[in-house]
């Protein structure tokens, strides 16, 4: 993974575990009637970070539609080097079987030529 990505994904998880933290304390203090008060002040913090959150996710977002592109590119260029190999393994196989029949044959051309020299000295 890149250096950008993993610090990405630190500052991501930092932010997740910061809002759990924060989400458990305000759930333990949610009896206390001045701290709520206390919160209700801080709401546009609130509003910020939730907006920073977004971002975050779509941040996310991208970077996940980079990888899925980038690993469809790679994955059509292995398929098309397997196609080319593929080509070239049949190229070699057509080659040597067709060496295969030419020296079957070559013998079976030259019994020919020794039977048709052989009907010619009995004419």
């Amino acid at each position: 993974m890149k250096k950008p990505k993993s610090i990405f994904f630190l500052v991501y998880l930092l932010f997740h575990i910061t809002l759990l933290v924060v989400s458990i304390y305000v759930n333990y203090r949610s009896e206390d009637f001045e701290f709520l008060l206390y919160l209700r002040g801080k709401m546009s913090l609130m509003v910020y970070v939730s907006a920073l959150g977004l971002v975050l996710f779509f941040i996310n977002l991208i970077f996940s539609g980079l990888d899925a592109r980038t690993s469809s590119k790679e994955k059509a260029a292995l398929e098309q080097e397997v196609n080319a190999l593929k080509a070239k393994m049949f190229d070699l196989q057509e080659a040597t079987s067709s060496k295969r029949h030419e020296s079957t044959t070559m013998p079976t051309e030259a019994d020919n030529k020794s039977t048709s020299e052989a009907d010619s000295d009995d004419n």
